[in-house]
């Protein structure tokens, strides 16, 4: 299966131990919001990320697939 890229926008800035726990996707600062972007390889991984994003008690503005 071809991976696939998503983009996830939250609420506010992170820290740098936040950062650090999606060390396979870019995560870039946006006024209000940070924006984490990558390849996802299948729906499992995907749900990964958002339980990641959840455990971390960070709020998904967006998620949307993006072109390659």
């Amino acid at each position: 299966m071809n991976p696939r890229r998503y983009e996830f926008r939250v609420a506010g800035r992170l820290s740098d131990e936040t950062r650090a726990a999606f060390p396979d996707m870019k995560v870039v600062d946006l006024p209000a919001e940070t924006l984490i972007y990558g390849a996802v390889i299948d729906e499992s991984q995907l749900l990964g990320v958002l339980a990641l994003i959840q455990n971390l008690g960070l709020r998904v503005v967006s998620m949307n697939q993006i072109p390659d």
